[in-house]
């Protein structure tokens, strides 16, 4: 059966023999049932090798020669799941890591091993599921074949942006790095929407956009702060969740966290652009300040700030207080 990949009816088999391995479980030691055992190894050994050697032609291209290729690697799947579970994960992991082989190659090159091409990065593994949609439907369900690729997907971004962002020679340019932030972002929401986890709310990227709006800036300062310090607090309260990152778990849903794994590499390079830009503010309010034409109303002996001036100032000491939030979340954080 092997040899003639008539897997169904092998898989058949093994369920059968592996039954009754169990009832002779007690007698293992009787010379006969040990040969028998013996012999039941060797085949389980001969059949995985045999479908290890056909799962190694995805890819290839060969499906596509071979009409019933796909059927018959599903068929292959109910063996694998009639040998030992070490069998199913070595498979997996085995497909995962040739899926993503080509994305290393690629990423890896020096025209897309750059921040700026981050958002390409996601592109690339949504449109490979998408064209491998009837290849990953050979798979079990019960496998969680995408989510497990998706996992492995986030892990081998993560360490080549990290790469990327400490072989910086100079500060990066901050729309491209925040950007790439913001898509990385959306790539892990997307990925815990779909295969559950937490979610990262998108309130914050959408307050960063109010900042400076002159209906914002009437705001009590106070209000503001604690405002930001509870979204901040939240996440930070999520942080110690990034470690289940390191754990392949099989199952979604069942512990895996997708927010932070990848994102969490931009923190250390951010601590230092909120200071730069917290200094920066400071140097503009205190030029702003000193520019400043004093005008005293008729009848009043206090000196009162032109209109525009006020709401600039206001604008600024809001933008302070937030980036002094963030910044000793960050470093919280790291």
């Amino acid at each position: 059966m092997a040899s003639k990949r008539q897997y169904k009816e092998a898989a058949a088999q093994l369920e059968a023999v592996n039954q009754l391995c169990s009832h002779f479980e007690a007698y293992r030691d009787i010379p006969k049932i040990t040969e028998l055992r013996e012999k039941f190894k060797n085949i389980k050994q001969i059949l995985k090798s045999h479908v290890f050697s056909d799962f190694s032609s995805l890819g290839t291209g060969k499906e596509t020669e071979e009409t019933n290729l796909l059927q018959q690697l599903s068929d292959a799947c109910l063996v694998v799941d009639a040998l030992e579970p070490s069998v199913r994960e070595e498979l997996v992991n085995n497909f995962c890591r040739r899926e993503l082989t080509s994305y290393e190659q690629i990423f890896e090159g020096a025209e897309l091993a750059k921040l700026d091409k981050t958002e390409r990065r996601y592109a690339w593994i949504k449109r490979r599921i998408r064209t491998n949609e009837e290849i990953f439907k050979i798979f079990p369900p019960s496998w969680h074949v995408p989510y497990l690729l998706n996992i492995q997907f986030c892990k081998k971004t993560r360490k080549q942006l990290e790469g990327i962002l400490d072989n910086l020679t100079e500060r990066p340019d901050v729309g491209t790095l925040l950007l790439a932030l913001q898509r990385t972002i959306e790539f892990e929401d997307e990925l815990a929407e779909k295969f559950g986890g937490d979610s990262r709310s998108s309130e914050i990227g959408l307050d960063i956009e109010e900042i400076g709006r002159p209906e914002n800036n009437r705001q009590n300062v106070s209000d503001i702060r604690k405002k930001y310090e509870r979204k901040l607090a939240a996440n930070q309260g999520n942080s110690t969740e990034e470690k289940d990152g390191n754990k392949d778990l099989s199952v979604p849903g069942a512990g895996f966290n997708f927010r932070r794994i990848i994102s969490s590499c931009f923190e250390p390079h951010l601590t230092a652009y909120v200071e730069l830009e917290e200094r920066t503010l400071m140097e503009n309010l205190e030029k702003l300040v000193q520019e400043e034409t004093w005008d005293i109303e008729e009848g009043s002996q206090n000196n009162v700030l032109h209109s525009s001036t006020e709401v600039s100032i206001r604008t600024y000491i809001m933008i302070l207080i937030i980036l002094h939030v963030m910044c000793c979340t960050l470093v919280d954080l790291d």
